[in-house]
């Protein structure tokens, strides 16, 4: 590893105005489980990486002005196990309970994975169908961004050197809302996700599904939202045919590619597949 200067700030001002007077010098350090592989292999060299860890501003989870309000150093962890997330959340929840092994959930943190821009990442496509929004900050100020609009390629995001993602957020959801989350990797555990889906919807007193949200990850470059398969099932009552129509039109609203670890054809299947896991758990809970 090469050297490189290190400083831990203990405000979050004094965190962005390190970021705006080093630019591309600087490498934000949160869990470190991306960012000293990365380092250990060479593949980037900052100058200097500036740790937050300490900044108590940018942990906890809590329920703020209508949303469900997560610190970017929140780790999945503590995501998989919190109350408030399993009760208006259970996607982000069940997403965050199969991100690595035990040792990575420990470390690494939500603002991390979604700064990472993983199309694979197992927090992103929840994030997209629970309508997440991020909060950006510098030293001029700070805006809130929807999750899918921040990620624009693998390991791209739109962030500038000198912003950082200070909070995390998504709406209280309506009353009959349902979500789920799906992976297939190579193995049972410690896996990147070859294909993987996350759902959600509410569903009404007479059964029918409203604001229906598919993701779909590492099928394309970012995650993408299914949108042919979300308009097939919005207002409709869930039922087996249903499922099967669904599950036939999810595969063709990806462009995944043939890599190691899969194939296209095998991907498109493998989307269906999942789909049909969490509509059909839908269906028998019903």
């Amino acid at each position: 590893m090469e050297t490189f200067q290190y400083q831990a700030p203990t405000s979050l001002r004094e965190a962005l105005d390190i970021l705006r007077e080093k630019g591309q010098q600087a490498k934000v350090l949160a869990g470190g489980t991306d960012l000293l592989v990365l380092m250990k292999e060479k593949k980037i060299q900052p100058g200097l990486v500036v740790d937050i860890g300490k900044l108590d501003q940018l942990q906890g989870i809590r329920i703020e002005q209508g949303h469900v309000w997560i610190g970017p150093l929140s780790t999945h962890w503590q995501l998989a196990q919190s109350e408030l997330i399993r009760q208006h959340g259970q996607v982000l929840a069940q997403g965050a309970s199969l991100v690595g092994s035990p040792q990575i959930r420990h470390r690494g943190t939500i603002g991390g994975n979604i700064a990472n821009a993983s199309p694979a990442a197992d927090t992103a496509p929840p994030l997209v169908v629970l309508q997440a929004e991020v909060q950006i900050s510098s030293s001029e100020g700070s805006t809130w961004l929807p999750v899918e609009s921040l990620m624009a390629g693998p390991s791209q995001t739109v962030l500038s050197f000198h912003e950082l993602i200070t909070a995390v957020r998504f709406p209280l959801q309506s009353k009959g809302f349902r979500s789920g989350y799906e992976k297939f990797g190579s193995r049972r555990a410690l896996s990147i996700a070859i294909a993987s889906v996350a759902a959600a919807a509410v569903e009404g007193k007479d059964g029918r599904l409203t604001e229906v949200r598919i993701a779909l990850g590492s099928v394309s470059p970012t995650v993408v939202r299914a949108t042919r398969t979300e308009e097939m099932l919005e207002g409709q009552i869930l039922e087996a045919g249903l499922v099967a129509r669904a599950v036939e039109s999810v595969g063709q609203t990806c462009s995944p590619i043939d890599d190691v670890r899969g194939t296209i054809w095998y991907r498109r299947q493998l989307v269906g597949v999942l789909l049909a896991r969490i509509l059909n758990h839908w269906l028998r809970d019903e």
